[in-house]
């Protein structure tokens, strides 16, 4: 979420997918690094809380929901909760980014958390040509 629009509330979504401005930037980004978005992948998307009971809630709800996931305990140092929904072997887009985006959002907004973003995993493929050797 962009600094200001943290104030204001005002996100515009911009084509080809709907996505919010910054998660198209970094979209972007992913494929000027060499990513075919419409490849499946993992990725995962993060929700924070500083509240147990919340975090525990929203966790339910996404179990509910049948989203997969994780609740994550505090721990080394970092004093919040959060929940960590998995994407597994899903292509990014048309469809997929722009609706997890929007579940974690209206989690964190429902269950008083924050949305703290989403991160996406090169496939094999894209890999491939980096020379590293695969584990």
């Amino acid at each position: 979420m962009g600094f200001l629009s943290r104030f204001t509330g005002a996100r515009k979504r911009v084509d080809p997918y709907g996505l919010y401005e910054d998660d198209s930037a970094q979209l972007q980004r992913f494929v000027d690094a060499g990513a075919d978005v419409s490849a499946p992948r993992d990725s995962e998307f993060s929700v924070t809380f500083k509240d147990e009971d919340k975090a525990r809630a929203a966790a339910k709800e996404l179990g509910e929901r049948r989203f997969p996931g994780e609740l994550v305990e505090p721990s080394h140092g970092v004093d919040e909760w959060s929940i960590i929904i998995y994407g597994r072997d899903e292509p990014l887009v048309p469809d997929f980014l722009r609706e997890t985006v929007d579940v974690a959002e209206g989690i964190a907004t429902t269950h008083g958390g924050e949305y703290e973003g989403w991160a996406a995993l090169y496939t094999a493929e894209e890999k491939a040509g980096w020379g590293i050797e695969p584990l």
